[in-house]
Formats: C-alpha cells, sequence, structure tokens
C-alpha cells in the first residue's frame, strides 16, 4: 500500500510533505517542552502547572508524534486522522473561549489543511471503515464530561482581559488551551476506534495520552493551587478509561490491525 499510494503523487510533493510534516512535529515537540517544564523548577510557575502538564501529552502525543511518524510513514492515513482530531479541538475549544484569533489557535489547523493537500492519503482521510463499538463506545461516553470540563475553562477566558493580566492565565491563554486538552482525547478515540491495517500505535497513543492526562489530575490534584486541576477522582477515572481503551483495542484487534 506504501508503494502504490506514494507512486500515485509526484517527488516534490510527497517531499514537501515530509519536510513540512518533520520540522512542524520538531518544533511543536521542542516548544512545547520548553513551555511545560518551567513549574518543575520555578515557584512563581507552578500555579500554571496543571495548564501546563495537562495539556502536555495531546500536543506530544497527538500532534507531534503523529506530524513526525507522517514525515517518515507519508502514508499513515491514521496519524493524519489524529491531527486532524486535534487540529478541530482548536477550533472548539477556543470558539468557546472567543481567543481563536488573539491565542493564535489558527496556526494548528490551517498548518494541518495546507498538509492535508499536499499529503498522498487525502482521499483516504474520510473513508472510514467500521468501527470497533466498544471503543467507539468509551470514546462517546467520554464526549460529555470532556465538553463541559472544555466549555467551564474555556468561557473563564471571558473574565479576564489579556492585556491586564499579572497572573499569566489569561495572557497566555491556559483557559481555552486546557480545554483543548479533553476534547482532543475524545476525537482521537473516536477516529481511532474506526480500526486500519497497522494501527495499533496509535490505540496506545491515545490510550496513554488519557492516561498521562488523568495522572496530571492526581498529581495536582487541588484545583485552588493548580487551576482547572480535574483532581484526584476525574484523574482516576480518565486513566482508568485509558487503560481500557488500549485493553479493548488489544484485545478485539485482528491480525492487520496489530501489523505495525
Amino acid at each position: 500500500m506504501e508503494a502504490t499510494t506514494t507512486a500515485s503523487v509526484g517527488r516534490g510533493r510527497l517531499l514537501a510533505f515530509r519536510i513540512i510534516a518533520g520540522v512542524l512535529g520538531a518544533l511543536l515537540a521542542l516548544s512545547s517542552l520548553a513551555y511545560t517544564l518551567p513549574p518543575l523548577w520555578d515557584e512563581e510557575q507552578k500555579v500554571h502547572s496543571f495548564h501546563n502538564f495537562g495539556p502536555l501529552p495531546v500536543w506530544i502525543l497527538l500532534l507531534a508524534l503523529p506530524l513526525i511518524t507522517l514525515s517518515i510513514r507519508p502514508n499513515d492515513v491514521v496519524a493524519l486522522r489524529v491531527v486532524w482530531a486535534v487540529a478541530i479541538a482548536n477550533v472548539i475549544a477556543p470558539l468557546f473561549g472567543q481567543d481563536f484569533i488573539s491565542g493564535t489557535y489558527f496556526i494548528v489547523p490551517v498548518a494541518v489543511i495546507v498538509l492535508t493537500i499536499l499529503a498522498p492519503t487525502r482521499g483516504e482521510l474520510l473513508r472510514f471503515g467500521s468501527p470497533n463499538i466498544a471503543m467507539l463506545s468509551l470514546a462517546i461516553l467520554a464526549a460529555l464530561p470532556a465538553i463541559v470540563y472544555a466549555w467551564h475553562n474555556a468561557r473563564i477566558m471571558l473574565q479576564g482581559d489579556p492585556a491586564t493580566d499579572v497572573t499569566g492565565h489569561w495572557k497566555n491563554h491556559h483557559w481555552s488551551g486546557v480545554a483543548i486538552a479533553p476534547l482532543a482525547l475524545v476525537l482521537a478515540g473516536i477516529v481511532v476506534s474506526f480500526r486500519n491495517e497497522g494501527d495499533r500505535m496509535w490505540v496506545w497513543v491515545v490510550g496513554i495520552g488519557a492516561m498521562l492526562f488523568g495522572l496530571a489530575g492526581i498529581v495536582f490534584a487541588d484545583d485552588l493551587v493548580y487551576p482547572s486541576s480535574i483532581g484526584t477522582l476525574w484523574g482516576i477515572g480518565v486513566l482508568f478509561v485509558g487503560i481500557v481503551y488500549i485493553v479493548v483495542g488489544e484485545v478485539t484487534a485482528t491480525g492487520k490491525e496489530r501489523t505495525a
């Protein structure tokens, strides 16, 4: 399938796709880590711990990793779908918070549109097969609390002015930024539930992403100290959902889906 699909596009287009995907993925991973890690050693930044570490699995596992993967395996249509899941979340949450432009959230969807135009698998992007009902049901059940959480947090952006903010929460668009994470996890869980040949990696990536988001809620449980924290109980719940998602994917996978 790799040779067949890549042979149908020009070498220049394929090269451009690989370069853009790889560069964007690497830059995103490095910038996300540089932005996230300061609370580990800066006492003044500790209040931003959940806002930083909660969404980190989304930026690294569900966006940077798929982009880098696409630069290596440009025919991985599931990777492209996962990227689109994050791009859509980057539209929904900032629209809730009315900072889609001011928060520069438009950059991700615009970049993904450009990549999709160049992608050798763009014709397969919306050709979903039959879903794994258990995995799809799990993702849909998680959608309601994810939407409520995203709406509640993103709307807090309207309660402050980024231009006069001294806390850093509004200036850095933390409220809408953290709202993206659960939406991206749910959307990625939905698209990956439509199983494809060799998609085992992405089942694990989505599951681990959910587990790490839940773990951040457990580690930074006090929402008075760490605003937007989902807390211990919800953290355990999200951690458990991530584990179940992987287990269901493994147990129900066919031989082709297990192929790397």
